[in-house]
């Protein structure tokens, strides 16, 4: 059978468009989103520099700061590309990220979070896959090892549901914003993240069902980023909460029944049932009632 879609949306494609085919990682803009997270940002650029040579950069990376107290900073000067930090006063990751890609200078746009750690091949991966897509959805592994980072690499909380549309063809059912690559003519026509969403939370899925109804978006697996999945259990409860939150915004818009209902881990341990019913239950806390951000 099918699948149209795993949260029930029917993309109205009128008029489909292609991309220009991505083919050197200088045509890439890397955008950063940012809160109160200095020490994410000093290590992603880090690691980045570390991973990457000459051959394998972007054309530039842009940190957006979204109202840190203490503001972010770049506490180095001397790196081998433009690294360009702007600030954000609207609420929210969807306004930093649009602000972003106002400053950029290239048609690809990568977006990745203050919490991630770059591998070597997060911008190549991209290139392995070049279809005349819209949109990429890239891979995510889960940078510590403790059991709640274990849990969500497992259930690729991070990583989009798949939609087959054809048989053994699936294609991502949106995009997850912890690392995506978007063509900015099809960003731009879509009017790019929704910033009446002021949560990092759903947005994400909205520009993917808005990029959805103009053109196709494909996997590129290959393409890796690691995500620090943060401060244990009160993260895990933040974080559900947020997304049901970001789920009921989404229900609204599209006239989608996104109520979270009860599943089954994809390893089944015990402390994995016991995850999962946690994550059911804020997911439901979100959903049910509104957050402020």
């Amino acid at each position: 059978m099918t699948m149209i879609s795993r949260l029930g949306f029917k993309p109205n494609k009128r008029k489909i468009i292609k991309s220009n085919l991505l083919l050197t990682t200088e045509e890439v803009t890397i955008i950063i989103p940012v809160k109160n997270n200095q020490n994410g940002i000093d290590l992603f650029l880090n690691e980045f520099f570390a991973t990457h040579s000459a051959d394998n950069y972007p054309r530039e990376i842009i940190i957006v700061d979204n109202n840190s107290s203490p503001k972010i900073k770049l506490n180095r000067n001397d790196f081998p590309i433009h690294v360009r930090l702007y600030t954000c006063s609207k609420i929210g990751p969807a306004s930093a990220r649009n602000l972003g890609v106002q400053h950029s200078r290239t048609d690809w746009i990568l977006f990745t979070d203050s919490d991630c750690v770059p591998t070597s091949n997060l911008l190549t991966g991209y290139l392995k896959v070049q279809n005349g897509s819209i949109g990429y959805a890239g891979n995510i592994k889960a940078h510590g090892k403790d059991i709640i980072s274990k849990y969500y690499e497992q259930q690729e909380i991070l990583v989009p549901p798949k939609v087959y549309e054809r048989p053994n063809e699936p294609r991502p059912d949106y995009l997850i914003t912890a690392n995506c690559l978007v063509w900015r003519p099809a960003f731009e026509k879509v009017g790019g993240f929704n910033e009446t969403i002021k949560i990092a939370g759903g947005e994400d899925i909205d520009l993917g069902f808005k990029l959805l109804n103009i053109g196709q978006l494909t996997y590129a697996f290959d393409s890796i980023a690691k995500h620090n999945f943060g401060d244990g259990l009160r993260d895990f409860k933040e974080r559900f909460v947020r997304y049901g939150n970001g789920n009921k915004i989404i229900s609204k818009l599209y006239d989608l029944d996104l109520k979270p209902k009860t599943f089954k881990p994809n390893k089944t341990t015990l402390i994995n049932y016991i995850l999962a019913y946690m994550q059911y239950f804020w997911l439901t806390t979100g959903y049910k009632d509104e957050i402020r951000p």
